[in-house]
């Protein structure tokens, strides 16, 4: 058959199928004998090696790629089609801080194409404590009790749209407050999607918890047995890799350690008398999608083969075995600085979490990073994914990236690496155990300081960041409203609901106990005090904090802005241009691209043809930095005495080289004056920074 399809191929193209072997020589005399290997073989963070070519072979004896949609391990997803025919939900996080202002989001969200909304409470109110909102920037929905909740949903259709809630460490203060809300239990019934608890992620990302997690567990397995009498089909139990993955995870701990905490809440629960096959339809998976198009794709797809396996294990039937996964875009990947381009990168991720199968996805608002998100920034977001679904028509096709040689390969190989990892967390004793031994803080620390690493040697490019920098951007003209009034208007007003006396709760009928009390206006503080929270004794961990890769380069523009309202001028520097235009200009490009992206204007000298006036105009510049651009040829011919003449006249000048020295010129060069080179290879942050301080803009 294959000789048949190479042969009927030939025909139509008119020239031979050339083999891989012919391909690799074809490559390598095109790189004029340069090894293929060394300059077209990549490593991932991950540790997965990317080829430049893959082939039909590559994928011949992958597992489960001959499998249709649908069937287990469910690589190529869960079902042929969701249930309601969206390829996916779009969802949207709401931003507004009020009950009412949110309520308003909310509804204008839906009425323009949303399929549902995430709800991310105030920080505070999350732990227990009374919310807090002093600050303009930070984000999270206000609510403290039923009164808020049903502002928070007046007039909103669920039997049409989905709810996204995110409980925090403990399920039941949360979801008893929503059920409260509501007229009757049957109303909850007709609602669809999540309101759950991930408590191993809330400990992660906090350091500490304030609940037990034995506490947390016995609500969580309360609540599904509820649930499963009530017959709600709210799923209560989160387990979501966006502390691992903000915090600069690979794809390949990201997927171990959300299977991890994922068997924690199934042993546990099984403990509790919930089945794993009970359980597991109540779990909502969460994963961000990052910058890696395609390594994103092959993460959600193996993170569904992997946790179909393991409730294989756990001897769930096929035909129940599921895995419900909503995407998020990456917060790690947006920047403050060229703010427009987070639009782009935000694209690409949705499309990669369209493609790798999520059932729901959000997309972040461009400004996120740097200020509370405004309609327009909302809209932009929102509409990306409707112009995804409904332009692009991403998703028509089921598991687009099934059949591709290289996403297939692609996901075997994250799905053995992260299998391997899971298989050592659980020999430590599970995620709790490691998590306490601090093992997978640590692993993504690792990861974090490599990928920091790549950003500043500009090998993991920030458009507008860490390479072409705009210094004439103009701040982002489109303002968030101050909120400030309403919000003290808000705490002012529900003063009264946040100081009531502790309850005593049934434990043999927690659920129903702890929404009666809602009902009677119990708030979220008070749920909690009820509970215990107060009385946690659950061990302190190191953190996994929110890092963006884009922040060490903020900083020293930030560092420059200061400097100019300081002194009334920029950072700035001299390129003395050696010889005509055409022997300088590709090193004075990349020289002034390098400045710029640590705030630095360049100015450049016309071009010098001698090496006295090179001195001349050097030496007689109130520049401070200089840097010498030109061939390897000026170099030799003119660096030395153009270094030894400026250091002569002002010894207290920074003089820089553009280009990459052996260690001999570099000696030699030094031995005269030059403070050091700039060049490709170059730490372009540790470079700026030196600079930095060397100007006296250093933040004090």
């Amino acid at each position: 058959m294959k000789d048949e399809l190479q042969s009927v191929l030939a025909d139509i193209c008119n020239f031979p199928v050339p083999s891989e072997e012919e391909w690799y020589q074809a490559a390598e005399k095109s790189l004029k004998g340069k090894s293929v290997e060394k300059l077209l073989y990549t490593t991932t963070p991950e540790g997965i090696t990317l080829k430049p070519l893959y082939v039909e072979k590559d994928r011949e004896e992958l597992p489960y790629t001959d499998n249709i949609p649908g069937q287990a391990p469910h690589l190529r997803g869960v079902g042929v089609l969701p249930d309601d025919k969206k390829a996916w939900h779009i969802t949207q996080a709401v931003t507004e801080r009020t009950p009412e202002a949110a309520n308003k989001e909310i509804n204008t969200g839906l009425k323009k194409g949303q399929h549902g909304v995430t709800i991310r409470l105030n920080a505070p109110v999350l732990q227990g404590k009374k919310p807090a909102s002093d600050n303009i920037s930070e984000s999270g929905v206000l609510v403290v009790d039923v009164e808020d909740v049903k502002t928070l949903f007046n007039k909103v259709d669920w039997e049409n749209h989905t709810l996204h809630m995110e409980a925090g460490p403990d399920i039941l203060p949360i979801f008893s407050i929503l059920a409260g809300s509501l007229q009757s239990r049957e109303e909850l019934t007709k609602i669809e999607g999540s309101v759950a608890a991930d408590p191993l992620g809330s400990w992660v990302k906090h350091g500490s918890l304030p609940v037990s997690l034995t506490k947390s567990f016995d609500n969580m397995a309360a609540v599904i047995k509820w649930s499963q009498q009530q017959q709600v089909n709210l799923r209560t139990v989160l387990v979501s890799s966006e502390p691992y993955h903000n915090g600069g995870a690979s794809a390949v701990e990201e997927i171990a350690y959300t299977l991890a905490a994922g068997v924690t809440y199934l042993r546990e629960l099984q403990q509790r008398g919930v089945s794993p096959e009970e359980s597991a339809p109540f779990f909502q998976f969460s994963f961000p999608a990052g910058a890696s198009f395609f390594m994103e794709i092959a993460k959600f797809r193996a993170a569904r083969a992997l946790w179909s396996n393991i409730q294989a294990a756990f001897d769930i039937e096929e035909e129940k075995r599921t895995m419900h996964v909503h995407g998020t875009t990456s917060q790690r990947t947006k920047a403050k600085y060229d703010p427009y381009v987070n639009m782009l990168r935000s694209t690409t991720e949705a499309f990669a979490a369209a493609a790798g199968g999520a059932d729901s996805i959000e997309v972040a608002p461009f400004d996120e990073a740097f200020q509370r998100p405004t309609d327009f920034s909302k809209r932009i977001a929102r509409n990306t994914q409707i112009i995804l679904q409904e332009e692009a028509h991403i998703g028509r096709t089921i598991d687009a990236g099934g059949g591709s040689f290289y996403i297939e390969q692609l996901s075997d190989e994250l799905a053995q690496k992260a299998w391997s990892l899971f298989q050592e967390i659980e020999a430590e004793g599970g995620l709790v155990t490691s998590l306490e031994k601090g093992t997978p803080q640590a692993q993504v620390e690792e990861k974090k300081k490599d990928r920091e690493r790549d950003v500043q040697k500009q090998k993991r490019v920030f458009v507008g960041v860490n390479k072409y920098a705009d210094l004439d951007e103009k701040p982002i003209s489109v303002l968030p409203e101050d909120d400030s009034q309403e919000v003290s208007n808000y705490l002012q007003k529900r003063e009264n609901s946040l100081s009531r006396a502790q309850r005593n709760y049934d434990e043999d009928n927690i659920v129903e106990s702890t929404i009666q009390a809602a009902e009677e206006g119990a708030s979220i503080q008070d749920i909690a005090a009820g509970l215990g929270w107060a009385a946690s004794e659950e061990k302190q961990i190191p953190n996994i904090p929110l890092w963006r890769e884009a922040e060490v380069f903020e900083e020293l523009r930030d560092k420059a802005n200061t400097y100019k309202e300081e002194k009334g001028k920029s950072l700035s520097a001299l390129l003395v241009t050696l010889g005509p235009l055409a022997s300088h200009k590709a090193r004075t490009d990349f020289a002034s691209g390098f400045l710029q992206t640590g705030g630095f204007e360049t100015v450049q000298t016309e071009d010098l043809l001698d090496t006295e006036t090179a001195v001349e105009k050097a030496a007689s510049t109130e520049e401070s930095i200089l840097v010498l651009c030109g061939t390897d040829q000026s170099y030799e011919e003119q660096a030395a005495d153009i270094v030894e003449g400026v250091k002569k006249q002002t010894p207290d000048k920074t003089i820089l080289l553009a280009g990459n020295l052996s260690d001999e010129e570099n000696q030699q060069l030094s031995e005269r004056g030059l403070d050091g080179t700039i060049h490709r290879h170059s730490n372009v942050y540790e470079t700026l920074s030196w600079l930095h301080r060397v100007k006296g803009a250093e933040s004090k």
